[in-house]
C-alpha cells in the first residue's frame, strides 16, 4: 500500500520534478566523485569556448576575404589549424576522463549495491527474485553511472553554447531577440509532449527485462529437468512470449521518442527558417554584413545542434528516473543490525570449557504476509546432544533453524544461546552470535572452484591437514581422495560432476571446518544411505563432544541417533517419545 501511494505521488510531481528529486539522489550517493565530475564540466566548458570561438571568428575571415586581405586570412587560417588541434586535444582528454569517471562510479555503485543486498533484512530481500536483483545490479547501475558523469556536463555545455549563441546573434542585431521571443517557446513545448508516455515505456522496459533475466536464471539452473521432462520447447515458448513484450515495449517507446523529436526537430527547423529569414531582409536592407551574416547563420547552426543535444537527452533523462528509482527501492532496504558486545565475548571465553546450549522460550513467529508459523512454544538444545526437528513440509522447520541463526526476528519469547548451566550468560540469537553457529542449508551450496576454495570460503586459514580431516569427518574424503587433484579438484557451477549425496557430504565438511560450538543443518543428509548418515553424525559429535547438533530431517532413519525429538506441526513445537519415534521409523 505505501508503495502504490509513493508511486501516486511520484506521478502527480511530474517528469522534471521527479527526475530533479532522482538526480539529487544520484549526486548524493556519487559526493566523492563530485570533483571529478566538476572537472570534467571544465574540460568539456573549455571544448565548448574552443568551438565557440572557431564559429565567432568565420565571419571575420569572409570579411578578410571580401575585402581581399592575404595577410588577415592567412593569418586567420593558422589560428584556426591551431585551434583545430587544440579541439582535437581537448576532445581526447575529455573522453578520456569521462572513461575513468564513468568506470570509477560504476565500480563504486556495483561494489556499494552488492553489499547492500548481502547485508540486507533477508525477508525484506525476499520480494525481490534474483534475476531482477541482478538485472538492478548490472544495467540499471550501468545506467545510472553511464550518466551520472556525461548526463549534466551536456545540459550545461549545451545550454551555454545556445546561450551564447543567441547573446551573439542578438549583439550582432538587436532586432533578433524578437525572433528568439517568438520561436523559444515552441522548442520547450513540444519538447514536453511526449515525456510522460516515454517514462512510462521505459518502466515497462526494465520491468519485462527483470522478467527475462529471472526466466534465464531459472531455466539454466534447471536445464537438467527441462531436457529430462522434454520442456524445451515450452521453455522457448515462455521466453518468446516476454520476448514479444519486450520488444512491443521497446518500440513503443521508440515511437514516442521519435514522435518527440520530430516535433522538437519541426519546431527547430521553424524557428531556423524565421531566423535565417530575417537575418537575410537585414542584409538585403543593408542593416549587416555578409560576414555578419555568416556568423548569424553559424550560431543558428549552433544552437540547432546543441539543440538536437539537448533533445536525445529526453529519452535519456527517463531512463535514469526510471533505473533511479530501481536501485533506491534496493539502496532502501533495512540492514541487519550488526554489533557485539561485551556479553558476547564473555559467552564465547565460558563456552569453550562447557559448550554452548541454544534456549527457545515461549517464542511466537509469522512472516510479514502470513499467519503465525509458531505460536507460543518453545524448545531446548544442550552440548553434546543431537536434536531432531520432524514434521510435515512447511510448517516451519527450516523457519525455525532461521531463527537461530538471526535472520528471522521473533514477534515475542525469548531464543538465546548460554553457556551450559548458567543462563546468567544467555545472550538473543541474532547478527551477533552467527559465528557461534555453523549452517549446512537445503540443497546444493558448493560453488564454482577448487574443493579446498569452497572449504577455505568459511576458514581462510584452514591448512591441507585441517580441510582433509573435515573430510573425513564427513565421510567425503574416501571419493575425494580418488581424484587426480584431490582437494585441489575442480567443482562445476552448482556443484556439477559430484552426484547429490558427494555435495552435501562436502557441505558438512565446510560446515565443521568453521569450528562452532554450535551446528545447523537443514536435511542435510536426505542424499545420504542411512549407514553413512549415522557415521557422519556420529564422526561430528565424536570429534566435539561439547558440540550443539540441530537438524532437521523427512528421514526417521536417524532418528534413534538423536537425544531429543521435536515435532513441528500446527504451530507447535512437542517433544515426540520414543514409541512415536519408532511408528515413525516403522512408517518410513
Amino acid at each position: 500500500m505505501g508503495k502504490c501511494k509513493n508511486k501516486i505521488l511520484s506521478y502527480k510531481e511530474g517528469i522534471i520534478g521527479r527526475l530533479y528529486r532522482d538526480l539529487r539522489w544520484i549526486y548524493g550517493l556519487f559526493r566523492n566523485f563530485l570533483g571529478r565530475i566538476a572537472a570534467y564540466i571544465a574540460i568539456e566548458m573549455i571544448h565548448m569556448v574552443v568551438e565557440f570561438f572557431i564559429t565567432y571568428k568565420i565571419g571575420s575571415i569572409v570579411d578578410y576575404a571580401l575585402v581581399n586581405d592575404i595577410n588577415k586570412v592567412i593569418t586567420m587560417a593558422l589560428i584556426y589549424i591551431g585551434l583545430f588541434v587544440l579541439n582535437a586535444a581537448i576532445s581526447i582528454t575529455s573522453n578520456r576522463f569521462a572513461a575513468w569517471n564513468y568506470n570509477s562510479m560504476q565500480s563504486y555503485l556495483v561494489k556499494k549495491m552488492y553489499y547492500k543486498i548481502v547485508k540486507a533484512d533477508w525477508e525484506s530481500l525476499t520480494s525481490y527474485h534474483s534475476g531482477d536483483l541482478i538485472t538492478r545490479l548490472t544495467n540499471d547501475a550501468k545506467v545510472i553511472s553511464g550518466n551520472a558523469n556525461g548526463f549534466l556536463t551536456t545540459i550545461i555545455s549545451s545550454t551555454a553554447m545556445i546561450i551564447v549563441s543567441i547573446i551573439v546573434i542578438v549583439m550582432k542585431d538587436a532586432s533578433m531577440i524578437g525572433v528568439v521571443i517568438i520561436v523559444a517557446p515552441i522548442i520547450m513545448f513540444s519538447s514536453k509532449i511526449f515525456m510522460n508516455k516515454i517514462y512510462e515505456c521505459q518502466s515497462a522496459i526494465k520491468v519485462i527485462e527483470s522478467k527475462e533475466n529471472s526466466y534465464h536464471k531459472e531455466s539454466f539452473h534447471n536445464i537438467q529437468a527441462v531436457k529430462a521432462f522434454g520442456l524445451a520447447d515450452e521453455f522457448y515458448r515462455r521466453i518468446e512470449i516476454l520476448e514479444n513484450q519486450r520488444y512491443k515495449a521497446d518500440m513503443k517507446s521508440n515511437l514516442f521518442s521519435l514522435m518527440s523529436w520530430a516535433v522538437t526537430y519541426l519546431g527547430g527547423i521553424f524557428s531556423g527558417i524565421v531566423c535565417i529569414a530575417w537575418a537575410f531582409y537585414r542584409v538585403n536592407t543593408g542593416a549587416m554584413t555578409l560576414g555578419t551574416l555568416t556568423v548569424v547563420i553559424m550560431m543558428a547552426y549552433r544552437i540547432a545542434t546543441s539543440g538536437k543535444t539537448l533533445l536525445n537527452l529526453i529519452p535519456v533523462s527517463l531512463q535514469i528516473a526510471v533505473s533511479t528509482e530501481r536501485v533506491k527501492e534496493i539502496m532502501d532496504i533495512p540492514d541487519e543490525e550488526y554489533f557485539q558486545s561485551p556479553e558476547y565475548n564473555d559467552l564465547v571465553s565460558k563456552g569453550e570449557e562447557s559448550g554452548i546450549a541454544v534456549q527457545v522460550k515461549d517464542m511466537t513467529f509469522a512472516y510479514k504476509t502470513s499467519r503465525n508459523i509458531f505460536d507460543n512454544v518453545s524448545l531446548e538444545a544442550h552440548p553434546g546432544e543431537i536434536i531432531a526437528l520432524v514434521g510435515p513440509s512447511g510448517e516451519g522447520k527450516t523457519t525455525m533453524l532461521r531463527i537461530l541463526l538471526g535472520i528471522l526476528n521473533v514477534k515475542k519469547g525469548d531464543v538465546f544461546a548460554n553457556v551450559e548451566g548458567d543462563e546468567n550468560t544467555a545472550l538473543a540469537l541474532s547478527t551477533e552470535t552467527r559465528p557461534l553457529i555453523a549452517y549446512v542449508p537445503q540443497g546444493n551450496t558448493m560453488l564454482s572452484g577448487t574443493i579446498k576454495e569452497n572449504m577455505q570460503l568459511i576458514a581462510p586459514d584452514a591448512t591441507d591437514e585441517e580441510i582433509i580431516d573435515a573430510l573425513k569427518q564427513s565421510c567425503a574424503y574416501d571419493f575425494v581422495k580418488k581424484l587426480p587433484e584431490g582437494i585441489y579438484h575442480n567443482i562445476g557451477e552448482s556443484g556439477v560432476g559430484f552426484s547429490e549425496g558427494q555435495n552435501q557430504r562436502l557441505a558438512i565438511a565446510r560446515a565443521i571446518l568453521r569450528k562452532t560450538p554450535i551446528l545447523l543443518m537443514d536435511e542435510a543428509t536426505s542424499a545420504l544411505d542411512v549407514a553413512t548418515e549415522r557415521q557422519v553424525l556420529s564422526n561430528i559429535m565424536k570429534k566435539d563432544a561439547k558440540r550443539t547438533c540441530i537438524l532437521t530431517t523427512h528421514r526417521p532413519s536417524v532418528l534413534s541417533a538423536c537425544d531429543r525429538v521435536y515435532r513441528i506441526s500446527g504451530g507447535q513445537v512437542n517433544v515426540i517419545g520414543e514409541a512415536e519415534i519408532q511408528q515413525l521409523m516403522n512408517d518410513f
